[in-house]
C-alpha cells in the first residue's frame, strides 16, 4: 500500500497498536529519516506500543544488535534509519532466526513500513535495494510527495509495494506516463491532451485501492474540530526580484563567458554552470575569490571530476570578473534578496511577526545571518552542522521559549518532520528544482495546529535560471495532479519554454515574463482581505518585479477542446488499450495478502521489457517513430481484430515498448545534436542530477 497524508505517525501507529492488541502480527519494521524517531517514539507510546519499541538507530554496534535480537525474540516495533538498513540489511534480515510458528507466511517481519518512502524512488540504488533484501509480508510507505519529479517515482514506490500493479518500468512508460506527459504539455494537440486525461484517470482507477491521500482540512475536520474553528489559511506569494547591478553584471558576463560555451557542448558540463547561475541569484559574495572554495559546498556526491573541476574554475573566473571584496560588505545592496528579507524582517518583526527562513545553502544562511546580528534581530538555526541531539532543544527554545522571532534553517536538514507552528511566516530564499523541497519547508509552519494564517514569500529573481526552474516546478505539479486528482489540469508551459537555460532575456532583468502569464490566467480570481491587500502594497514599495499568488496555482478547471469525431474514437480506443485487462488474475485482498512475495523478486523475467537492437535506432527522427507508434496503438485499440490474433496483440505492445525505447534514444541524440550546435539543454534531463547534490549536510 503507499500512503500519503498528514499526521502519518499517528494514523499507523493506531494501525499497528490494533494489529498487536488483537495479536495478528508480532515484528514491525519502521525505516524514517534520524530526525522523525523521536516523532514515532512520541505516537507509538500515546497508543500503548511503548513497551513494544526497540531502538536500532544508535551509534553503538552492540547495543543495536541486542535490540534487534530482542524484537526477533520477543517482538516489537524496530525503529531505525535508511542508512542503518543499507549497511546492516543482512543482520535485519533475520536469517539467523527460524521460528516459522510464530511467523506470518514464514516471514520474520509482518511489516515494513517506510516513512518519507519517497527515499526509495530511484530502485536502482543501494539504499532502495537494501529494503527488497528483506522479506516481509506487508509494505506501507508514507509520503507526503510520492510524485516529487516524474511519474517513474510514484511506479518506484508501487514496485516496492505492490509491483503487480502498474508492471515494470517500460511497460508503465509506455502505457502511462508517455501519454501523460505530452497531453500536460500546453502545446499538445487537443487529441493528444485527450489521450493524456483519459490515460490519466485509468492511472487514477488502478491505483486507488492501493492509495490513500488524505489533504490538512480532511483530517482537520476529522479530529473533531468544532464548526466555530476552521483551519488557519495559507497565502503562498511569489516575490519577483530584480537582479542588483552587481549581480546583473556577473549574470551577463558569466553567460556570454567562454566557459557558458564550452559548459553547453557535448562533453560540457551544464550541471557545474548552472550551479554558478543559482549562487550568482542568491548573493555574489558566494563568488569573490575568499568565497570561492565554498562553491564545491556540498557536492561531496558528484562523482565527476570533471563537473567539480568546472565549478572551481568557474568560481575563480568569477572571482577575477567581481567587484573588490571591500565593495561587497553585506549591508550594501550587492543582493536583491539580501536588501529584500532585510525590508520584510523590519516590517515583520515590528508587527510581532516570527519568521522562518529557508535556505539550500549554509553559507547563504551565514551571509543572512550576518545582516540580522547587524540590526540587533535575536535567531536561532538549524543546519547540517547541528547535531542531532541539539536540535530538539532549538525546536523547543523557538516553540516555547520566550525570545528568538528569527529561525535560520536549510532545507534539507530543517525542511523535515519539523513543527514550527510559533511561525506564521515563512521566507524560501532560493528554489529547489524538486518542488516538494520547498513544500516541505513551507509545511513547518503550516501544519495542524496552526492558529494564525501563514503567509509564504518564495524568492524568485526575473529572468535569470531561477525563473526557469519554478517553471519546471509548476510542470512537475501538473503531474503529480494529473496522477492523484480528478480535475483537469490547467496547462502553464509547454517543455519548449523551460528548456533553454543558457540565454540573455529578451525582456531584460526587470520583468517576469511567468508573473504576467500567471497575472493573465490568475488575476481575476485575486481575493484579499484588507490586511493582505495593504501587505502587498508594502512588498511592491520595496523596488520588486512583482508579486504572484502561487496559492492559485491550479486553482482553476481546465476545459478539453472538443475532439472531432474520428479523434474522439481514436482517443477513446486509444485509452482503453493503455493498460492491459489483468496484471493479476484475482481480487485486491488476495493480492495484498501476497504482493510482498513477489516484491522480493522486482527483475522477475515476466516483467523484463525486451531491449531494443541498437544497431538501427538513429535511423529515424523522433516524428516518425512518434507516428508509428500512433499507428500500433490505434491497431492495438481495434478489440475486434485483437480477439483473431492467437496472442492477443502481444507482439503489437512489445513493438510499442521497443519503438518507445528507440524514441527516448533518438530524442537523446537529436538533444546532443542541438547541443553540438549551440542549442539548448533540457532541464529535466538535469534536474534529478542537481537533486542528488545535497548543498547542505
Amino acid at each position: 500500500m503507499t500512503w500519503a497524508l498528514a499526521r502519518p505517525c499517528r494514523f499507523v501507529s493506531a494501525f499497528l497498536a490494533g494489529l498487536f492488541h488483537s495479536r495478528l502480527i508480532k515484528r514491525a519494521l519502521i525505516v524514517a529519516p534520524k530526525t522523525l524517531l523521536a516523532h514515532w517514539t512520541k505516537e507509538l507510546s500515546v497508543v500503548g506500543l511503548k513497551h513494544k519499541i526497540r531502538d536500532y538507530s544508535g551509534p553503538s554496534t552492540n547495543i543495536r544488535n541486542y535490540e534487534l535480537q530482542y524484537a526477533f525474540k520477543e517482538g516489537g516495533v524496530l525503529l531505525t534509519t535508511y542508512d542503518i538498513v543499507r549497511n546492516n540489511y543482512k543482520l535485519i534480515r533475520g536469517n539467523s532466526y527460524n521460528n516459522d510458528d510464530d511467523d506470518e507466511e514464514g516471514t520474520v517481519w509482518n511489516y515494513v513500513i517506510l516513512d518519507e518512502g519517497h527515499l526509495i524512488k530511484n530502485n536502482k540504488t543501494q539504499r532502495a535495494q537494501s529494503l527488497f533484501e528483506i522479506p516481509c509480508a506487508h509494505r506501507i510507505v508514507i509520503s507526503g510527495t510520492p510524485i516529487q519529479n516524474n511519474l517513474k517515482e510514484m511506479w518506484a514506490l508501487f514496485n516496492f509495494c505492490c509491483p503487480d500493479v502498474l508492471g515494470d518500468k517500460q511497460q508503465f512508460k509506455t502505457r502511462y506516463e508517455m501519454a501523460i506527459l505530452r497531453g500536460n504539455d500546453k502545446n499538445a494537440t487537443t487529441r493528444e491532451k485527450h489521450i493524456g486525461s483519459n490515460v490519466a484517470k485509468e492511472l487514477r482507477e488502478r491505483i486507488k485501492p492501493y492509495f490513500l491521500r488524505r489533504m490538512k482540512g480532511e483530517v482537520f475536520l476529522d479530529s473533531g474540530a468544532s464548526e466555530e474553528k476552521t483551519l488557519a489559511k495559507k497565502n503562498e506569494l511569489i516575490v519577483w526580484l530584480k537582479l542588483t547591478a552587481c549581480q546583473r553584471k556577473l549574470y551577463e558576463a558569466f553567460l556570454k563567458s567562454e566557459l557558458v560555451h564550452l559548459a553547453v557542448q557535448p562533453k560540457g558540463s551544464p550541471l557545474a554552470a548552472i550551479t554558478i547561475l543559482k549562487k550568482i541569484c542568491d548573493h555574489p559574495l558566494l563568488l569573490t575569490k575568499k568565497a570561492a572554495e565554498g562553491v564545491l559546498e556540498g557536492m561531496d556526491e558528484m562523482t565527476d571530476d570533471q563537473d567539480i573541476g568546472m565549478v572551481e574554475k568557474m568560481a575563480m573566473n568569477l572571482a577575477d570578473m567581481d567587484p573588490d571584496d571591500d565593495a561587497l560588505e553585506v549591508g550594501q545592496d550587492v543582493s536583491c534578496k539580501l536588501s529584500f528579507i532585510m525590508s520584510l524582517l523590519r516590517n515583520l518583526v515590528k508587527e510581532g511577526h516570527h519568521v522562518l527562513i529557508f535556505s539550500q545553502t549554509r553559507k547563504m544562511l551565514n551571509l543572512i545571518q550576518e545582516a540580522i546580528l547587524l540590526e540587533g534581530y535575536k535567531f536561532l538555526r538549524i543546519d547540517g552542522t547541528t547535531k542531532v541531539s541539539d536540535r530538539e532543544r532549538i525546536v523547543k527554545d523557538f516553540q516555547e521559549g520566550p525570545g528568538a522571532p528569527i529561525f535560520l534553517l536549510t532545507t534539507q536538514v530543517g525542511g523535515l518532520g519539523l513543527t514550527l507552528t510559533k511561525a506564521a511566516r515563512v521566507i524560501v530564499v532560493d528554489p529547489a528544482w524538486n518542488p516538494s523541497t520547498d513544500n516541505q519547508s513551507v509545511d513547518r509552519a503550516y501544519r495542524i495546529g496552526q492558529t494564525k494564517d501563514v503567509i509564504v514569500y518564495r524568492l524568485m529573481t526575473s529572468a535569470t535560471i531561477e525563473e526557469k526552474i519554478y517553471k519546471l516546478q509548476v510542470f512537475k505539479g501538473a503531474l503529480f495532479r494529473s496522477a492523484t486528482e480528478q480535475k483537469e489540469q490547467t496547462r502553464y508551459f509547454s517543455k519548449s519554454e523551460i528548456q533553454e537555460l543558457f540565454s540573455l532575456p529578451q525582456q531584460g532583468f526587470d520583468v517576469s515574463l511567468t508573473q504576467k502569464q500567471l497575472q493573465e490566467e490568475h488575476g481575476q480570481q485575486v481575493v484579499m482581505d484588507e490586511s493582505l491587500r495593504q501587505h502587498i502594497q508594502f512588498l511592491e514599495q520595496q523596488g520588486i518585479a512583482g508579486v504572484s499568488h502561487h496559492s492559485l496555482l491550479f486553482s482553476k478547471t481546465a476545459t478539453l477542446p472538443t475532439l472531432s469525431e474520428s479523434d474522439a474514437l481514436d482517443s477513446k480506443s486509444r485509452g482503453m488499450s493503455m493498460m492491459p485487462r489483468h496484471y493479476y488474475k484475482g481480487s485486491s485482498s488476495d493480492y495484498v495478502a501476497g504482493g510482498a512475495a513477489f516484491a522480493l523478486k522486482p527483475k522477475d523475467e515476466k516483467f523484463t521489457a525486451p531491449r531494443y537492437s541498437p544497431s538501427n535506432r538513429s535511423a529515424e527522427i523522433p516524428e516518425k517513430i512518434k507516428t508509428r507508434i500512433d499507428r500500433l496503438s490505434q491497431t492495438l485499440s481495434n478489440e475486434a481484430l485483437l480477439s483473431k490474433l492467437p496472442d492477443g496483440g502481444e507482439k503489437i505492445r512489445r513493438q510499442i515498448s521497443e519503438l518507445d525505447e528507440k524514441l527516448t534514444s533518438a530524442e537523446k541524440e537529436k538533444r546532443e545534436r542541438e547541443r553540438e550546435k549551440g542549442g539548448v539543454i533540457c532541464v529535466d534531463d538535469l534536474s534529478a542530477d542537481m537533486e542528488s547534490i545535497v548543498l547542505s549536510v
